[in-house]
This record gives C-alpha cells, sequence and structure tokens, in this order.
C-alpha cells in the first residue's frame, strides 16, 4: 500500500495529484502493478482521478479498479479502462504486461 497527498505549487502546471504521487513513490519503491486505487476525498462527493492520473495509471495498470471515497463515508467505483477507454500506452514500456 502506498500513500500520496496533492502537491499544490503557484505553478499550476508544477502540481501534483495524490494519485500520481502514490504511483510515483510506489514506482520509486520497485512496485510496477497495480490492481487497485483508493481516491478519498473531503469533498460532497467522490472524485475521480483527473485526466492526466487516469493516463498515467494507465501505463502500468489499464484495467486498474478506482474506489473514489468522499468525507461521509460514500463509496464509488469504476473501472480505469472504462474512465479512459482508449488510452495510450508504450509497447514497450518496463510497467507494462
Amino acid at each position: 500500500m502506498y500513500t500520496g497527498c496533492n502537491v499544490e505549487n503557484s505553478s499550476f502546471g508544477a502540481t501534483n495529484c495524490a494519485e500520481r504521487t502514490a504511483v510515483y513513490c510506489a514506482i520509486c519503491d520497485g512496485s510496477r502493478r497495480f490492481v487497485k486505487i483508493v481516491v478519498v476525498t473531503d469533498s460532497e462527493n467522490p472524485v475521480m482521478p483527473c485526466g492526466i492520473c487516469r493516463s498515467v495509471l494507465h501505463e502500468f495498470a489499464p484495467d486498474l479498479e478506482i474506489i473514489a471515497v468522499d468525507r461521509t463515508g460514500r463509496i464509488e467505483r469504476a473501472s480505469l479502462s472504462s474512465l479512459l477507454p482508449h488510452g495510450f500506452r508504450l509497447k514497450n514500456h518496463k510497467g507494462s504486461k
């Protein structure tokens, strides 16, 4: 299990979402295969990963299960392939299956 948090920056292009932070931590630790990601937010509704995070996650786990949880504990589930049906993926990427 790896955790992440949003890393905000005045230069919006330099910010990093919690999902990518967790993936990068896992990669630094040697992990390359992921089964599910849980996104917990302090919002009124469950929040799915943004487009950039979806693309990064797709690189390693196109069939990833996504579980989104809001502040009340309400849960929504989705597959990454349903959120990003035609995602780009390098064929010879070391993280690929």
